[in-house]
């Protein structure tokens, strides 16, 4: 059994989680094959520690991709033919709520229990995938499944909506490929800086390599472990079935197969979905205003508890300061002032027909706050580029550097991915986004090459947005481009829309891959054949995302009758930014401005003031609390888990060390996997039945 270490004072959840992340991790090379672990290895280096001193104890004992076998044939093969289910599921799923699910982890428990099933009906000729096949799997599975999908509900869609014709595939198809090969070139120079050196969380991600672990670990200390982290799941993966026994109840009868069981069932068990807050709880009830504001309640679910254990008291608590800033102070003298329309000025006429128990419901949140919180997330995400540019440099220094000479020096240098190799794609990817939107879609080549520039931010912001808050803003930075090319050109919703698409498709693919680089990281995975899943997956996508679209969407009506919200989205964010007459209102024009200087601070305070660090609030988890859609309630789960940790690491410190990842990891992995089954539960019901096969 691993001894915790013994120290002076109790361990703060950052500590506490870097070291989880390293240590528990940490099995020596081939143990998970072997099915035993043969010795404890050594105390990770601290977080202060050199970069170099880190790589080196990383590269001694928890790397293993020179000892196991990763990017098999049939991890290829397995993770393609899941990846092309669940894009289907996927796009259905952006098209009727949307949102995409996330099939990580539920991919990964599926094909080791299916594997193990098959060892034994096969006598054991059939090897089950080990360890790093399974997470190479996953990650092909997720990226062709999701990753391509973005551009296209959300671009193309749009652009459906606003000129009423359908997108030949020959436009379609290099667009999407090309926008999510530039974001998986953006990852390349970040992953050293943003995972290697500034050890950032990516809590899903420590969640996936936790629960991955647990499946292959045995030994007394791995099997309590794993039972945390089983029971955690279970718990989880139920109170979700029950929250999500109504919604399955409805698809049934929205086919005109009612299931009065499972309707008199999810009566008795379901719980409340949300719990408004009431009376002096409501913020709007202090200031006299009739309603509610949308998000200032409670849900009965655990997987943002669990992802803000991980995440760690500084950021989540940000999230929450922001999120009461918003909803307490600023959105009800917003009301009042009655500027809360910023995009439309029949805002309030509009929101006013939509009741709640008889009652109004306010969205500041969708409607202003994304304006004040991409403002912050994008300048700070620069600030610290420019802040960082040694790192940086050192990482584009790389191009130049001799082989026998970098080797020398780094002990990454045959494991990671070479900057040649993000300037090798580099040119060809970015002159295929820009002959494809000049070609295709007649946007001017220097437009294209802004697309382009975009891409570079847009992925920064996404993937440190991903490591910090656990959250893929592809959507407010799209709004982002959207803005920018409102003023580059004038009147043109499709040129709007189309920039849009290449860059926020961009920032997603940098996020999924940094966020499958993280597990790898504490899997002790090759960075060279994750991209090359990452690649392998583009590609699967690309080629299933296009028919799989033009089967679900053959015509702009059909489009219609899905009533999607994201197309929906898009396509109204893009007619009225780029209306004759300026539609956004002066409140959200102040607070760019603000959000802009505050993104600028924060970073420069942290950089010159260090010891003030702790103090200050984290730029990204600030500005994420004025974008999300639910901003109080997601905001308090979040800080409801990260001081649960905090109080466990603080009182309990033996104990926290053993059980809390494990925990945590459960509830994400449990009620994730149990929301994208009963989502794709209800999701094949209904597509079943728009073909006419029930």
């Amino acid at each position: 059994m691993r001894q915790p270490n013994q120290r002076s004072q109790p361990p703060g959840p950052e500590h506490l989680a870097v070291r989880e992340e390293a240590e528990a991790l940490a099995d020596p090379p081939g143990a998970a094959a072997a099915g035993a672990s043969s010795g404890i290895p050594p105390a990770a280096p601290p977080p202060e520690a050199p970069v170099a001193e880190r790589d080196a104890w990383w590269r001694a004992h928890l790397y293993r991709a020179d000892r196991e076998p990763q990017l098999t044939v049939r991890a290829v093969l397995v993770g393609g033919v899941i990846g092309v289910l669940s894009c289907a599921a996927s796009l259905y799923s952006c098209l009727k709520l949307g949102w995409v699910f996330g099939l990580g982890l539920t991919v990964c428990m599926v094909s080791f229990v299916a594997f193990n099933g098959l060892r034994r009906l096969s006598g054991g000729r059939i090897r089950t995938l080990g360890l790093l096949e399974n997470a190479a799997m996953s990650s092909v599975a997720t990226v062709a499944g999701s990753t391509t999908g973005n551009t296209v509900v959300g671009a193309f869609g749009g652009l459906m909506l606003l000129t009423g014709n359908t997108v030949p595939w020959y436009h379609m198809a290099p667009m999407v490929f090309f926008a999510a090969l530039m974001g998986t070139l953006v990852a390349i120079p970040l992953k050293r800086s943003i995972i290697n050196d500034q050890q950032l969380r990516f809590p899903s991600s420590i969640a996936s390599a936790e629960t991955l672990r647990s499946l292959y670990s045995s030994g007394a200390e791995a099997t309590r472990r794993a039972w945390m982290l089983l029971t955690a799941m279970g718990a989880a993966a139920l109170l979700s079935l029950c929250r999500n026994l109504g919604s399955l109840a409805d698809n049934f009868k929205a086919i005109g197969r009612p299931q009065e069981w499972l309707a008199s069932l999810s009566n008795v068990v379901t719980p409340q979905g949300e719990y408004w807050l009431r009376g002096p709880l409501n913020p709007l009830t202090w200031h006299g205003i009739e309603g509610r504001l949308v998000g200032v309640s409670l849900e009965p679910g655990v997987l943002f508890i669990g992802a803000g254990m991980i995440m760690g008291l500084r950021v989540a608590l940000s999230m929450l300061a922001g999120s009461l800033l918003l909803c307490f102070v600023i959105a009800p003298w917003l009301i009042l002032q009655d500027q809360a329309h910023a995009l439309d000025p029949q805002w309030i006429k509009t929101m006013k027909r939509v009741m709640v128990d008889g009652h109004p419901l306010w969205n500041p949140v969708s409607n202003w706050g994304i304006w004040c919180g991409t403002s912050i997330m994008v300048m700070s995400s620069l600030t610290v580029v420019a802040l960082q540019w040694r790192t940086l440099g050192r990482a584009f220094s790389g191009i130049f550097a001799r082989g026998g000479q970098a080797a020398a020096q780094d002990v990454l240098a045959d494991v990671e991915v070479p900057m040649r190799w993000f300037v090798i794609g580099l040119v060809p990817v970015a002159l295929g986004v820009i002959l494809t939107l000049w070609l295709a879609f007649n946007l001017a080549p220097w437009l294209g090459l802004v697309a382009v520039i975009l891409s570079f931010a847009i992925g920064f912001i996404c993937a440190r947005s991903c490591g910090e808050a656990d959250m893929n803003p592809i959507g407010a930075m799209g709004k982002v481009t959207q803005l920018l090319y409102a003023g580059l050109a004038p009147g043109h919703g499709g040129i709007n829309l189309l920039s849009a698409g290449v860059t926020s498709s961009a920032g997603g693919a940098c996020g999924d891959l940094l966020s499958d680089m993280k597990s790898g990281y504490l899997l002790g995975q090759s960075p060279r054949q994750q991209f090359c899943g990452q690649i392998i997956g583009i590609f699967i996508g690309t080629c299933i995302v296009v028919p799989v679209w033009y089967l679900l969407v053959p015509d702009v009506k059909t489009l219609e009758t899905y009533n999607p919200p994201t197309a929906t989205m898009w396509k109204t964010v893009a007619v009225l930014l780029t209306a004759p007459k300026r539609m956004l209102a002066d409140s959200a024009i102040v607070a760019m401005i603000c959000g802009s200087f505050i993104g600028i601070l924060l970073p420069l305070l942290e950089s010159f003031r260090p010891k003030w660090r702790p103090y200050l609030p984290s730029a990204i988890g600030f500005g994420l609390a004025f974008v999300l859609p639910n901003s109080f309630q997601n905001a308090f789960s979040f800080a409801a888990g990260a001081v649960l940790m905090w109080l466990w690491a603080r009182y309990r410190a033996a104990s926290a060390d053993r059980f809390a990842v494990p925990l945590a990891s459960g509830f994400i992995a449990g009620e994730a996997t149990a929301m994208a089954l009963c989502s794709i539960t209800g999701t094949a019901l209904l597509m079943l039945h728009d073909a006419k096969l029930i």
